[in-house]
């Protein structure tokens, strides 16, 4: 869907029943016990690959015009996209499709998904099945969320980064000449702007993604080195809750959103000048002129990144596997990354896409689309961990009970910090 904060679906912990519906196969990189595909090999004679996808709405037309074009450039390969709606259901299906021994050849899949997956050794790693020149050119943010053990287990192919949206009108209104660069700057022209336009100058969502975002520019971080344990309860911890405390109750200047709510549909609506969004809500954004900018930070620069990757499951077998990785390696070529980019609002996920001509045009005609690919630098992938889940959850609800008034930023802190160490402890 637009966004990876939002969409989530419940971190289930594959039983030993479900390994074995899967072909019985040992946690992490162990072999198809039918053979693995060779890379770069054609498959010989006809295959069908299945695709389970969560692309809505003009998303999914592009999907479908770039798997159209794929067919008729190998017509021996046939692709069955299988729409499942949200993430939510996508992992309800997946998760019956495992234990049905039935699950697709192919699954978009959120990166705590596909930890339980590949620890579980559901999954068989593209590394050896793609070209080395696709793999290698795969940038440096991307090629980590996707790998495993040092191997490459899936592909990046929905990824977004985190930007600034800001409606220019109200900025016009308030007197503000350029986007903020800085927490102080971004606190004071949401004052500003509210005082000038009467709707908050700012909105984020109230939750533990945006604590985690917040955390990292404070300079803190959510984990210890080795994962083991909680590592916010710090004075970097208790400035990321109290900004954004200050912003929405001291201030008056900035709106939470919960639920299911997604950021794009109130800025679309004119609710409020400013938000922190992923680059994938610019195709949902039709109704108020709009830019983006760099997120504005703190002692750091931090960028959160979203999106969904794509996994193969080690049941397909060696033809459907070569199908795979074909289909794989054309839907992120230079140029198919580059047109995917263009009409979704996600990023390229190649190096050599960023510096291509048709790129440089793409940007030259939409300079909101050039932002984001100069924050990578500074971009991050949260922990995999999928006993976090409900940790996050947990942290989720301290947040929104704080920025109702009903705690301090203190009580919140510890709270939050014992959330997060009762999911590393599995309770």
């Amino acid at each position: 869907m637009k966004k990876r904060w939002l969409a989530t679906g419940a971190a289930v912990v594959l039983s030993t029943t479900l390994v074995a519906g899967c072909g019985g196969q040992a946690p992490g990189n162990a072999a198809n016990t039918s053979g693995n595909a060779t890379a770069g090999t054609a498959p010989a004679g006809q295959v069908t690959i299945t695709f389970y996808e969560a692309m809505p709405g003009a998303l999914g037309d592009e999907l479908k015009k770039l798997t159209d074009q794929f067919q008729q450039q190998n017509p021996n390969i046939k692709v069955e996209l299988v729409y499942n709606g949200s993430y939510t259901t996508q992992k309800q299906k997946l998760t019956a499709a495992i234990a049905a021994h039935k699950p697709p050849t192919l699954a978009q899949v959120q990166e705590t998904w596909e930890t339980e997956y590949y620890n579980n050794g559901l999954l068989q790693p593209v590394q050896d099945l793609l070209p080395k020149e696709t793999v290698d050119d795969l940038i440096q943010i991307w090629k980590d969320d996707n790998s495993y053990d040092g191997k490459l287990v899936s592909v990046p192919f929905n990824k977004s980064a985190y930007v600034l949206f800001y409606n220019p009108d109200d900025f016009a209104k308030a007197g503000i000449t350029k986007p903020p660069a800085t927490w102080d700057e971004l606190e004071q022209d949401a004052i500003q702007i509210t005082k000038a336009t009467g709707i908050p100058g700012l909105a984020f969502q109230g939750n533990y993604y945006t604590f985690e975002m917040l955390l990292r520019q404070a300079g803190g971080k959510v984990l210890t080195d080795d994962q083991k344990q909680a590592a916010f309860g710090d004075d970097a911890g208790k400035k990321a809750l109290s900004f954004m405390r200050k912003l929405v109750i001291d201030d008056k200047a900035a709106t939470a959103i919960g639920g299911n709510a997604y950021l794009s549909d109130g800025f679309n609506t004119h609710k409020y000048a400013m938000d922190l969004d992923s680059t994938a809500s610019m195709s949902f954004i039709k109704n108020v002129k709009f830019k983006v900018a760099p997120l504005p930070g703190d002692v750091q620069k931090a960028v959160p990144t979203a999106g969904t990757n794509i996994v193969l499951f080690k049941d397909a077998t060696p033809e459907q596997q070569q199908a795979a990785a074909k289909y794989l390696d054309f839907l992120i070529s230079k140029d198919n990354t580059i047109e995917w980019a263009k009409a979704t609002g996600y990023l390229p996920v190649r190096k050599s896409a960023l510096d291509d001509p048709a790129w440089k045009a793409v940007v030259s005609q939409n300079p909101n689309l050039g932002v984001a690919p100069g924050e990578l630098e500074n971009a991050y992938f949260s922990p995999r961990l999928a006993e976090l889940y409900s940790g996050q959850n947990d942290v989720t609800t301290q947040i929104g009970n704080m920025l109702a008034g009903k705690q301090s930023v203190d009580d919140t802190l510890k709270k939050s910090v014992d959330a997060i160490t009762q999911a590393l402890a599995g309770k």
